[in-house]
């Protein structure tokens, strides 16, 4: 399964979701996470600081070493992995994603990442220290399993 997501450093919330009011109405309902109390509930946001954009992307349950990240041009690739439980019959879940930061405005080959407690961090320097600069950012999520049957 593929979506696609646009946010913007610049939008009033500094979230990179969407809110209830601007949530395309063809689109699902936002899901609400019961347990969770306080806090965005979007799984992402960007926060515009004076010297930097920091990205939080919730990735539960993935460890610091299934961390995958890499800069291609003034892309920022991230990927990490949920580890399986053969004892829960659980397979894992799969993070994935891409933020496109506007390269006159961010020193992109500066970008450092960090996954603490399920939660990732990514820290992408400003060129000009307090100017605004354009942020998209493009989830894809896929989560499939391929057997043998399944090979023509």
């Amino acid at each position: 399964m593929m979506s696609k997501a646009a946010g913007s450093s610049g939008d009033k919330s500094g979230t990179g979701g969407y809110s209830d009011r601007d949530w395309p109405k063809n689109f699902p309902p936002i899901p609400r996470n019961r347990f969770q109390k306080t806090g965005s509930q979007a799984p992402y946001e960007t926060i515009d600081t004076k010297d930097a954009c920091v990205m939080r992307v919730d990735m539960p349950g993935c460890p610091m070493s299934e961390l995958v990240y890499y800069v291609e041009g003034n892309n920022v690739h991230f990927f990490a992995d949920e580890p399986s439980s053969d004892e829960n019959n659980h397979e894992g879940r799969k993070y994935g994603g891409t933020a496109i930061f506007d390269p006159r405005g961010y020193n992109v080959k500066e970008t450092k990442a960090k996954l603490r407690n399920g939660v990732l961090w990514i820290t992408i320097p400003k060129k000009i220290p307090g100017k605004n600069a354009k942020v998209s950012v493009t989830e894809l999520m896929f989560n499939a399993k391929i057997t043998r049957e399944d090979v023509v």
